[in-house]
């Protein structure tokens, strides 16, 4: 039956058939004899070395493989190991009631060199597939021999390789705690493969979170670090390597795994482990503080567990020998790391001593902590002061009356008087806050209070902020009243102050389109936490009483200290959402009776004059103010209001989910009536009252009044009264409704139209290819009317367009009573009727032109408010995608336009405009180069250049990449590089004679008596100023492209680009009248630039071009006056310092700045200016580095 095999075992097709049919090969194996065996294995050993000699398989050094060359010789290993299976299962079967299985020598050959074979190969399939057959033998009853231990070896090298891989399963690591006595059989003192996998493995398994976290995982690796000190150098210097930088979590499981190990080591592997946890220890000394830690981290189950007999003595064996001598240390990194691990392990006495030296080591260890507060580095101070407060905590009851006085002076005399370091202080007081949970301890603070409750004002917010936790403490654990002890009045100030300061550090902001400006970081977390601890502490019992009551408490407080009531309103949590809003109705209620008293009417009085309410408001207000009495009238009932508006807000989701029952929302329509807010609208009461709405979870239905209020108001932004508060009340409290898609639409829309006809009537084909101009999206509006061409005109152009009408009308009219003298009476009506057809047409269309401005900028008002907020953005560009893909792509061409149009040709401002001495001749000759543009308003160009921007910046980066739109964007900033060229290739005729006047000569500002001249110079003027505004708004593009990484910045001299910017400020300087509107202008074109610089200048191209950053900075100062405020220049000085990496090249370029510029007579005053704020900054920094 034999031979039937071995015909079936030649070729592989044969082979694979033979093998799936396990029935019919089991029985072959019953019948064939132990001889026909042996010659069945004999054959196959033959066979398979065809198929695996070295010229079958392939070695690829650069990867480290080794693979079979022909997939037939891989499926032949991979039949052999499916052959073997199935016979292993056959023996299984049969030999059962055998005690010992042994085979014979050519099987073991075979199964020796499939062993060696897998072992080698990078085969992953035939490694599992072989796998089986190890653990399949190893379930055998196997004699004992070489053989048997090899594969016992070979066993856990495959449970441990397939533990480690993407696929290793627990079940996998269970198995290996199974197999783990078959470790013994590793022989380690003599250097194997296997030997050195099994290490490399085990140390591997130290890294995946899967193993190390599993009980079974920590139980194998702890048995075999015990094995020999081979694998236990492996896997502690692995352990050592991973302690630096996995999580904490992490080390918490290797923690467990040393402990497992030590506690079950044998007398000879001890010796090996304690000098590696003394390694540890040296570790966690010597080590820089962050790593240190983690090394104790790695130690602290031994600390937790010192109260075991075998650990303290370990601990006192391990650490008695370096703890003295290095709490002593000259390096204070050394003494801190130290101090930590003295108070997890203090005292360190032998626990093997008798009482009376037991005392005496006592003494050593509380001398050591008194000396050490004598420390003169804050850090090793602040660990002394941690460690005091944990052994006062933890050995309360064995430390004498004497040790715990001494102890406590130290604490309060010392570390928080004498030395005042924050640190430390915040340190002590954290300390105490553990104390007070003790209730064996916390009595004690009855006795030390006094001393210590200073320090509820303390300078420093983390030292406040844990006292008032300690303060809460004590009153939950000790009594309730403890709070009372506490001088509240200088409280209220510090709570009053650090609100202030949280509101002003919440008003720092970006703009939404990147607008970079230097802000300090800010810790607003750590002010929220104080506060709200505070304010907790304050209405501590402030609660504890009827709804009547805690409404007047409120009151009474806001009467005194409004600010800190509002503080309250705002963070306390102490009280629950039903009561807050109990506690908002009844003060609602108080404040819109006390408002309609007689003394209070003025704040709820309305403007009936309906003509220049804005106007007649402001001044109102200001009127009001300066009254001491009605000023604070007014800040009592607005802080009331706003103190409702702060218990109305939801806190949480669970809170929310409370304010949308049924039973709530009653409650509010019944509280929080419309006609209030109603009689609040244009009063001094509105904004409060508006600000009350936007927390009222109740929909528009229940207020309709509200709701045609706001509509009115959004629909007359154009008048530019009322925007600030359609952008802090109307429009969340729209979107709040879901009302506001309905604006959003008919002002995109209207948005859309009036880009599409002034990009219509641009002259383009001089400007556009007709390649580039295909890619503009013209899908939208087709239709452009006549009743859009007032868009693009302005104040100045439609006056010149109407003049012209007039006379044409006029004219016409002359002729035809020329030629018609002789008409009748009934002619001349007809005559009249149709004049005044024609003027009532005109007026129609006037009407029309003036409806149409009012639209485009309302859509550019309501538009330039909901761009900045995060909240509104899914709704714009969500439903809205294509028109603003639209207006982003149009309205770059108009840009283009506009800077071809303006900077294309050489700017000339005319002789005439510069000279004081004119006669009419030489002004009737005057050449009026003023370029007409399609924008010439500034405060569209303002909120164009705003949309365009913001737009770009959130379509290029979030809505157009998210959604896959193709936008041609390099074709867009190509344009934008375009104007940039421009600005900075354009030539001044009469640079010498602008640059040279000086600058805010109010002589030489006279008004002149020639009309038609200051006619002409009003133009210039208008002309200067709309450049301006268009090319400072335009900075927030270059900054974008920029620093997007957009712009070749080594092919634009921005030296030459911040110059013209100033000379065109300097062109309208020079034929200004108006003193005060040029400082104005001055200032803002000053600032702004100082801004750009600072992107500018921090940009990753100018890191290596120094000289290219001090020419910009030396034009720059060139231009700067002395009306800018010292201050300012300071600032930006020092935030270009710290952009500097050459810091000495920079403070010389400051030192000589004037002899560097000392050839320019004109600018000598301000040069001189500059230089000296220059100087005295420069000297400041010397003292600081000297002091």
């Amino acid at each position: 039956m034999h031979q039937k095999v071995l015909d079936n075992i030649k070729e592989v097709p044969e082979f694979k058939l033979l093998c799936k049919k396990k029935t019919e090969l089991s029985n072959l194996f019953k019948l064939c004899k132990n001889k026909e065996i042996v010659e069945i294995w004999t054959y196959l050993g033959n066979k398979l070395e065809e198929h695996i000699n070295h010229e079958k398989l392939n070695f690829d050094e650069e990867n480290k493989t080794l693979l079979f060359l022909e997939e037939k010789d891989r499926q032949y290993l991979l039949c052999c190991i499916s052959f073997i299976f199935l016979y292993l299962q056959h023996l299984e079967n049969t030999e059962k009631k055998n005690k010992h299985i042994s085979f014979d020598e050519y099987f073991e050959a075979l199964f020796n060199k499939i062993i060696e074979l897998q072992f080698m190969l990078s085969d992953k399939e035939v490694r599992e597939s072989f796998g089986k057959c190890l653990l399949h033998i190893c379930e055998l009853n196997l004699k004992d021999s070489i053989f048997s231990e090899n594969i016992k070896i070979h066993v856990l090298l495959f449970l441990l390789w397939k533990c480690c891989s993407s696929e290793g399963k627990g079940v996998d690591i269970s198995k290996l705690k199974k197999y783990k006595d078959f470790c013994k059989y590793i022989k380690w003192e003599i250097p194997e493969k296997t030997t050195d996998s099994f290490c490399i493995l085990c140390s591997y398994s130290l890294n995946l979170p899967k193993f190390y976290e599993n009980a079974d995982g920590k139980l194998f690796l702890s048995h075999a670090w015990l094995q020999h000190e081979s694998i236990a150098s492996h896997l502690f210097n692995k352990m050592i390597h991973n302690t630096v930088l996995l999580s904490y979590e992490a080390i918490n499981h290797y923690c467990e795994i040393i402990y497992m190990t030590w506690k079950n080591c044998s007398s000879e592997m001890q010796i090996v482990l304690e000098n590696q946890l003394e390694y540890l220890v040296q570790f966690s000394i010597k080590c820089p503080i962050k790593i240190a830690s983690r090394f104790r981290y790695l130690l602290n189950i031994f600390h937790t567990n010192k109260g075991d007999k075998s650990v303290n003595n370990l601990i006192f064996k391990i650490y008695d020998p370096v703890i003295w001598r290095n709490l002593m240390s000259a390096n204070w990194k050394i003494r801190f790391n130290t101090v930590c691990i003295f108070q997890l392990i203090f005292p360190v006495v032998d626990p093997c001593i008798k009482n009376i030296n037991y005392l005496q080591e006592m003494e050593k260890a509380y001398n050591a902590l008194f000396d050490l507060c004598e420390d003169e580095n804050s850090c090793v101070l602040q660990a002394i002061a941690k460690c005091i407060c944990y052994v006062i905590n933890e050995l309360w009851e064995i430390i004498s009356e004497e040790k715990r006085t001494k102890l406590f002076d130290i604490l309060i005399n010392k570390l928080l008087r004498g030395k005042s370091y924050d640190n430390v202080k915040t340190e002590v007081v954290l300390g105490f806050c553990e104390m007070a949970k003790n209730k064996k301890i916390n009595k004690i603070f009855m006795q030390i209070f006094d001393r210590i409750k200073y320090l509820i004002n303390d300078k420093c917010l983390r030292v406040r902020k844990n006292f008032i936790i300690l303060v809460l403490e004590l009153n939950k654990n000790l009594n309730p009243s403890f709070s009372n002890e506490i001088d509240y009045n200088e409280l209220n100030k510090r709570i009053t102050k650090d609100f202030f300061t949280f509101n002003i550090e919440c008003c720092i902001k970006k703009l939404s389109y990147l607008k970079q400006e230097y802000h300090e970081k800010i810790n607003n977390k750590e002010i929220c936490e104080f506060l709200r601890l505070a304010s907790n502490l304050i209405t501590y019992s402030m609660w504890d009483c009827d709804i009547k009551e805690q409404a007047k408490k409120c009151i009474n407080l806001l009467n005194e200290y409004p600010v800190l009531m509002i503080c309250i309103s705002r963070f306390s949590t102490n009280l629950k959402l039903i009561d807050r809003y109990n506690l908002a109705c009844v003060l609602f209620e108080i404040t819109n009776i006390k408002l309609r008293e007689e003394d209070n009417i003025f704040l709820l009085k309305k403007n009936e004059d309906k003509n220049n309410i804005y106007c007649k408001n402001y001044l109102k207000k200001c009127l009001l103010l300066k009254d001491s009495i009605l000023n604070k009238k007014c800040i009592r009932y607005s802080s009331l209001l706003i103190c409702i508006y702060n218990f109305l807000k939801l806190k949480t989701d669970e809170e929310i989910e409370i304010c949308n029952s049924e039973h709530v929302q009653e409650f509010l329509k019944t509280q929080f009536s419309e006609n209030f807010f109603i009689d609040s609208i244009n009063t001094l009461m509105q904004p409060y009252y508006f600000k009350i709405l936007k927390h009222i979870n109740l929909d528009m239905d229940n207020y309709l009044g509200i709701h045609k209020y706001g509509c009115r108001q959004l629909n007359s932004l154009y008048k530019i009264k009322n925007e600030n508060i359609c952008k802090s009340y109307i429009i969340p409290l729209f979107f709040k409704w879901g009302m506001l898609e309905t604006f959003f639409k008919k002002n995109i829309e209207s948005l859309n139209k009036s880009t599409e006809y002034i990009f219509t009537h641009l002259n383009i084909n001089e400007n556009i290819n007709l390649n580039n101009s295909e890619d503009i999206d013209n899908i939208t509006y087709s239709e452009c009317d006549e009743k859009f061409s007032d868009i693009v005109s302005n104040s100045s152009y439609s006056d010149t367009f109407e003049n012209v009408d007039n006379e044409s009308i006029t004219k016409d009219g002359i002729e035809k009573q020329g030629k018609n003298q002789k008409r009748n009476e009934t002619d001349y009506i007809i005559d009249d009727n149709e004049e005044e057809k024609k003027t009532n047409l005109k007026k129609k269309e006037l009407k029309k032109k003036e409806l149409n401005n009012q639209k485009e900028m309302n859509a550019l008002i309501f538009l330039s408010i909901v761009v900045k907020k995060k909240k509104y953005h899914n709704s714009i560009f969500k439903n809205y995608g294509n028109i603003i893909h639209n207006f982003i792509c149009k309205f770059n061409y108009i840009l283009l336009h506009m800077f071809e149009k303006i900077y294309m040709k050489d700017f000339i401002l005319p002789a005439q405009l510069i000279s004081k001495h004119n006669d009419e001749k030489k002004i009737n000759k005057m050449d009026i180069n003023i370029v007409k543009l399609p924008l010439y308003d500034k405060i569209k160009i303002e909120k164009y250049m705003c949309l365009y921007v913001s737009f770009f910046f959130f379509g290029f980066n979030i809505y157009f990449k998210q959604n896959n739109i193709s936008c041609d964007w390099d074709l867009l900033i190509s344009n934008t590089t375009k104007c940039i060229e421009m600005i900075n290739s354009i030539k001044f005729i009469n640079e010498i004679e602008i640059t040279k006047k000086i600058e805010f000569s109010k002589n030489d500002h006279t008004i002149s008596n020639n009309i038609q001249l200051e006619n002409i110079k009003r133009e210039w003027i208008s002309y200067i100023t709309i450049i301006i505004q268009l090319t400072i708004y335009f900075l927030d593009m270059v900054e974008y492209t920029i620093l997007m990484k957009k712009v070749d910045i080594e092919s634009i001299d921005f030296n030459n680009f911040i110059k013209n910017i100033f000379l065109f400020y300097k062109c309208y300087e020079t034929i200004s009248n108006d003193h005060k509107k040029t400082i104005e202008l001055y200032l803002k074109v000053w600032n702004r630039l100082r801004s750009f610089l600072l992107v500018l200048l921090n940009f990753d191209y100018f890191e290596n071009k120094l000289e290219n950053r001090l020419n910009i900075i030396n034009t720059f100062f060139l231009f700067t006056y002395d009306i800018v405020p010292k201050k300012n220049i300071e600032d930006m000085l020092k935030k270009y310092y710290s952009a500097f990496k050459q810091k000495e090249t920079f403070s010389n370029f400051l030192q000589n700045f004037k002899k560097n510029n000392n050839n320019i007579d004109y600018m000598e005053s301000h040069i001189k200016n500059t230089q000296e704020i220059f100087d005295n900054m420069l000297s400041q920094k010397m003292k600081t580095k000297k002091g």
